[in-house]
């Protein structure tokens, strides 16, 4: 039977790197431009850019509590979704640091014992604390 360290793994692994029942993001990120990336189907949806710094930045905020300072779920909203544009290069920074932070939480993953993942935490300042995933 697979543990909740392989179920974290293996959905790591298939939103990010691996086909499944839909592209991962890896693949839906690659080889596009920045005008793709910033181009959005309307004025209030997310560009793909838009999505891939939101995923940074909720990425990130998972790790910094993970590692004990949990951040402020309403800054980290407030600090959500903000326009993307730019050259390509400012676009492939985002998609390396996007490669960079799955292989963060990757190794993080592949590191934590099964103690490290019951340990409850607090995710963002003031929540109850949470285990990073649990059979229920």
């Amino acid at each position: 039977m697979p543990t909740v360290k392989d179920l974290l793994l293996e959905h790591l692994e298939f939103t990010f790197q691996k086909e499944g029942w839909q592209p991962p993001l890896s693949h839906a990120v690659a080889g596009l431009t920045a005008v793709q990336a910033a181009w959005k189907p309307g004025p209030e949806r997310h560009s793909i850019w838009q999505i891939v710094r939101h995923v940074l930045h909720w990425k990130r905020g998972v790790l910094q509590a993970w590692a004990g300072d949990p951040p402020d779920y309403r800054q980290m909203s407030e600090a959500d979704w903000s326009e993307a544009a730019g050259d390509d290069a400012a676009w492939e920074r985002d998609v390396r640091a996007l490669h960079d932070l799955h292989a963060d939480l990757r190794r993080k993953l592949e590191a934590a014992g099964q103690p490290d993942l019951d340990q409850t935490r607090p995710w963002y300042r003031g929540a109850q604390p949470r285990a990073v995933a649990s059979r229920v």
